[in-house]
């Protein structure tokens, strides 16, 4: 159960009280447009966009608990975390996302770059964080 159902659950929530939250304080810094919590239609499933956003932090989280091996007993990976959310989802979501969509990365990406890269570093630190709550000792992730 550690090594599938408590990472997943711990991006899912990562995604909402972290990543959304950081985008939400960007927000209200004046600094970008969108205000976390989409609720626009996610295309072609129909749910909103931040539902969608954590079903996929929460597949990603599986993939970044097992890569880091996250365990209960061991040293928590804080910066391979903040750093694998900031490339591994930013990335996912610019260059295969969008693109099955029907967004194509296109003209000046550097800001949008810049803060996919900041609010999902924030994602994979939260992640980490919960999967360190929920994780007993005794149990390796591995």
């Amino acid at each position: 159960m550690q090594k599938f159902i408590l990472p997943f659950v711990s991006g899912f929530l990562a995604a909402l009280f972290f990543r959304e939250a950081t985008l939400g304080l960007l927000h209200a810094a004046g600094l970008i447009a969108a205000t976390g919590f989409s609720t626009n239609p996610f295309q072609p499933l129909g749910i909103p966009e931040f539902i969608a956003n954590a079903i996929w932090s929460g597949a990603c989280a599986v993939l970044m608990a097992w890569l880091l091996r996250v365990g209960p007993e061991s040293m928590a990976p804080w910066l391979p975390a903040f750093v694998f959310g900031g490339i591994v989802l930013t990335a996912a979501r610019i260059f295969v996302v969008d693109p099955a969509r029907g967004i194509w990365p296109s003209g000046n990406m550097l800001p949008r770059l810049a803060v996919g890269f900041a609010a999902n570093a924030v994602w994979g630190w939260g992640a980490l964080v919960f999967m360190r709550a929920f994780m007993r000792p005794g149990q390796e992730q591995s």
